[in-house]
């Protein structure tokens, strides 16, 4: 498998945007006019997983405070179950060079047994790859709120970092994005 960016390819990238649209609720997208402008500064890169000349899986990295964040990892419906994750993941922190974070739902938050059950596979399925749950800070969103994980050392005022980081994905709808800075239990 290789990974293959896509960012300065028009055609590929509309595709990606269409598939954000299929894998991920609309309030789980950061508007695609804010990505691409990411990406034409040089603050987000589109890639795309590619074997035997098929796209197994994509992704969105974006670049901020010195880290990198997995914004957006979807395997393609017909790769799924495959082991195509965990593949893709370790050729995704090699694109990274450095801290890799990412944000899964709080489990905590979960309204009922099945979304509990998703959202535990979830961070266990990043465990394994080497992430583990930063402890202090939930990122508040609208419908619900994020943890981060990070394969490596994050540093710095955690709260302050997401919301940032957050804001500037968000544009003007950044407002209604809060931290919770409250010591927070790993599962």
């Amino acid at each position: 498998m290789e990974l293959i960016d896509i960012s300065a390819d028009a055609q590929k990238t509309k595709t990606l945007s269409k598939w954000l649209k299929r894998d991920f609720p609309l309030s789980e997208r950061t508007p695609f006019r804010i990505l691409k402008k990411l990406a034409r500064q040089g603050k987000a890169r589109f890639y795309f997983a590619c074997e035997g000349g098929e796209v197994k899986a994509y992704c969105v990295l974006h670049f901020f405070g010195g880290y990198t964040q997995l914004l957006y990892l979807a395997v393609t419906p017909e790769a799924r179950g495959a082991g195509v994750g965990s593949a893709v993941v370790p050729l995704i922190k090699a694109a990274a060079g450095g801290t890799l974070v990412l944000e899964v739902e709080d489990p905590a938050e979960a309204q009922d047994e099945a979304a509990l059950k998703v959202r535990t596979r979830r961070i266990a399925f990043y465990n394994r790859l080497g992430f583990e749950m930063l402890d202090n800070v939930r990122l508040l969103i609208p419908g619900g709120a994020l943890r981060p994980m990070s394969d490596g050392r994050v540093d710095g005022d955690l709260p302050k970092m997401w919301l940032d980081m957050y804001r500037e994905l968000a544009g003007v709808f950044g407002v209604f994005f809060k931290t919770d800075a409250k010591p927070i239990k790993s599962n």
